[in-house]
């Protein structure tokens, strides 16, 4: 709880934003407002640049409100959170927190359009976002100098169990805020990669009226629609619904995508102390693969013999014979039992199931590299396949004490959690050849492509080359299952010191089978981590601390000598500065840390070959400034140092101390908005930022020829809020700079410039 004096215009409070809490949860906090405190923190909350109501002046009071910021997100307003239950399990402000944590609001992810996790974290710290572009099979991050895909990515703190091609991709307009805690975090999440993890805040019902409805128009034929309402019930529940439709092209020619959503939520109030929150969801996606894995020469270098380079729209494989057809539907649930002042109890329950059906083209080489001469124009194309469903049960359950002795507060958390998954699915034994028939690759000019219809393609099999079939598929079945229990004490003493302890014991076990051939494979293994934290809290709002943590993720494999593969590990050292002085509605946090990544494995599992001697350090410098300076100015602003190392490969000294693959060393972002609260420009607002992302390589070898440039994108939104009405129009790349994101043996493009202009009447 802050204390934070604020000028404020008293006006007339008929309008607000078109945000999720809008008119009635002002007019609410009004009408219900009794005593003078209560009215000056709901004025002050009126005041916010989230909420650019029209009025008329009146007057001006000074008042001293307590700013609450809800661990959930459910009050933020404006750029700036100030608690989050994702470092601890505990609702504690950040500030106290020995980790770095970061928040992305709501009003952030809005301001910018972001259309997925990964856009909503392109200006964060630390994080290396959507390097692919905007895939629409999943979202990708680089943390800390780390690759961790899906891996890390928890939904309302509970893992979003992923596995190769069944990733979940959660749309951003279900969340409430995006939470990330930079490090590893095995003690309170079991198997997690050591950049951290990234925990999604979904939304849920709230105990006044609101609602909006939008329409949205956009770059490549992007149209959509969307609705997020709530309202209590009476007694304590309360009911809210999200659902949205899109439909876009892409800049990838005749690739289309089209999603529906629905997100139903229902909060019960079975008592003074337990409230129980139903949260389910079903999305839909229909669409074409949107990645295109590009080869290096035509794309980072051009041709070697003079065709020069590959165009950015064009599609690798064949839109009318691919298809990405994914269903994603969860059922789940939020428990919260409070005993007594003292001790309390919540669960988290959920239920997922992914079905997918995929197939997606790629280049493999030039048909030059076969022996069959082109001047290097045809491509020869492999395809991944998929088609199968992914079951998952995840339950965590956390019981807190807390208790004061001698001028320590305790906060006890004992927690036990278990994770499930179980996958079915379909596949060829190796990716095919696309072909014309026997013997014959199907070859694309990707410099002047024709597309052959999709009933002329045949699949060839990649040792034989003769036509496979529906019979040639292989049923493949995963069971993996993770039980954890852990056991951490926060205690703060004297109001000054905070000291966080943890420790956590794991047993994991997956089986592998392959109903086609009969193969089985299992791996088990039980794991201890730890972790430990300091903080001291100055007088004058600067936090300075130091943690260490641990981290394992397990290699599903079998050694040479068929025994299971130890775990990868590691740990993290880090130390930082908090700083949110008094009065002001910000923070500027800076932290430095070394990571160190263990037991990385090479070679095929089970035989000789198999070696568990890779070692990855990763050591750097993060700044984060976020702030709402006033009323109408807001503001984020990151740098980010990373120095990664290959200590320790099996293929010796060509890599070891090299910079590895896809990683960027500095990272810059800033972001700013400005809303006009008063003048002859009232109702509008205006906001600019930019993204620089430092050169990357595309081997380990740091071979000259695979030196990915620097590159850096311009984005840019402007609003007009206009009575219920919000307008607004935002870009991304909007000065449309051509460049390759990254490459790992094929490339990728950066995203073109997009723009979505959009209507929303709230109420």
């Amino acid at each position: 709880m802050r204390i934070i004096p604020i000028i404020v215009f008293v006006t007339d409070i008929r309008r607000t934003t078109m945000g999720n809490r809008i008119r009635s949860g002002l007019i609410r906090g009004l009408q219900s407002s009794r005593q003078p405190l209560a009215l000056a923190i709901t004025i002050t909350l009126a005041a916010s640049p989230a909420w650019a109501e029209e009025q008329e002046e009146l007057q001006t009071i000074e008042v001293s409100a307590e700013q609450s910021d809800d661990a959930y997100g459910s009050d933020d307003f404006g750029y700036v959170g100030q608690r989050s239950m994702t470092a601890t399990k505990t609702d504690t402000p950040v500030s106290e927190t020995p980790r770095s944590v970061s928040i992305v609001t709501r009003e952030q992810m809005d301001d910018r359009a972001a259309v997925s996790i990964s856009d909503a974290l392109r200006y964060t710290p630390g994080i290396q976002a959507g390097f692919y572009g905007e895939d629409n099979k999943q979202d990708w991050f680089i943390v800390r100098g780390f690759k961790q895909a899906n891996n890390g990515l928890y939904r309302d703190g509970t893992r979003t169990y992923s596995n190769g091609f069944y990733s979940w991709q959660i749309d951003p307009f279900l969340l409430e805020r995006v939470e990330i805690l930079r490090g590893p975090s095995s003690v309170l999440y079991g198997q997690t990669p050591p950049g951290g993890v990234i925990n999604v805040i979904s939304k849920r019902p709230q105990d006044y009226s609101f609602g909006s409805i939008g329409v949205a128009y956009g770059s490549y034929d992007r149209k959509q629609v969307s609705v997020d309402a709530g309202t209590p019930l009476g007694n304590g529940h309360a009911v809210r619904v999200v659902a949205l439709a899109r439909e876009n092209g892409t800049q990838v020619d005749d690739v289309e995508q089209e999603r529906v959503l629905f997100a139903p939520s229902l909060k019960l109030n079975l008592g003074d102390a337990t409230d129980l929150t139903l949260l389910a969801s079903y999305q839909e996606d229909n669409s074409d693969p949107y990645l295109q894995f590009h080869l290096a020469e035509g794309t980072l270098n051009p041709s070697s013999t003079g065709n020069g380079f590959i165009d950015e729209d064009v599609a690798v494989g064949n839109t009318d014979y691919e298809r990405f057809d994914r269903t994603q539907v969860t059922f789940g649930y939020q428990l919260d039992h409070a005993f007594n002042e003292q001790t309390s109890f919540q669960q988290n329950v959920r239920y997922g199931r992914i079905d997918i059906d995929l197939r997606q083209m790629y280049a493999l080489a030039y048909a030059d590299d076969f022996g069959t001469p082109t001047n290097r124009t045809e491509v020869v194309r492999y395809i991944s396949t998929e088609d199968g469903h992914a079951d998952s049960v995840n339950a965590d359950n956390r019981l807190m004490h807390k208790w004061e002795f001698n001028g320590m507060e305790h906060t006890l958390l004992a927690g036990a959690d278990y994770q499930l998954l179980k996958i079915d699915g379909k596949d060829y034994a190796a990716d095919p050849i696309v072909g014309d028939g026997p013997g014959s690759p199907n070859t694309l000019n990707v410099y002047n492509p024709e597309y052959a219809n999709a009933s002329d393609i045949v699949l060839l099999d990649s040792t034989t080359f003769m036509p496979l079939t529906e019979a040639d598929l292989q049923r493949r079945t995963t069971d993996s299952y993770q039980v954890g229990f852990y056991l951490q004490d926060q205690v703060k003493i004297q109001d000054h010191l905070v000291a966080t302890l943890g420790v956590r014991h794991d047993r994991v076990d997956s089986e592998f089978e392959n109903k086609a051939t009969g193969a089985k494979q299992d791996v088990d293994g039980d794991e201890w981590t730890a972790n430990a934290g300091l903080a001291w809290l100055f007088d004058n709002g600067v936090t300075a601390y130091t943690s260490y943590s641990q981290f394992f993720q397990p290699v599903l494999q079998l050694d040479a000598n068929n025994e299971p593969a130890e775990s990868e590990q590691g740990d993290q050292i880090e130390v930082g500065l908090k700083v949110q002085p008094d009065g002001f509605d910000g923070y500027v946090n800076v932290a430095a840390f070394k990571i160190k990544h263990e037991n990385l494995s090479s070679g095929t599992g089970g035989t000789p070959a198999f070696q568990q001697i890779g070692e990855v350090e990763s050591e750097g410098v993060e700044l984060e400034a976020v702030a709402n300076i006033t009323p109408a100015w807001s503001l984020v602003a990151n740098a980010t140092y990373v120095d990664p190392q290959i200590v320790s490969d099996a293929r010796g000294d060509s890599v070891e101390g090299n910079q590895p693959n896809q990683i960027a060393k500095e990272l810059y972002s800033a972001w700013t908005k400005y809303q006009f609260l008063n003048g002859p420009l009232k109702g509008f607002s205006v906001g600019a930022g930019g993204r620089y992302v430092g050169s990357t390589y595309g081997d380990d070898l740091e071979s000259d020829n695979m030196r990915v440039p620097s590159y850096t994108v311009w984005d840019a939104t402007v609003g007009y809020q206009w009575d219920d009405f919000k307008f607004q129009v935002a870009a991304k790349n909007v000065f449309d700079k051509e460049y390759v994101a990254t490459c790992n043996y094929w490339c990728w493009y950066g995203d073109s410039p997009n723009v979505v202009g959009s209507v929303t009447y709230a109420w």
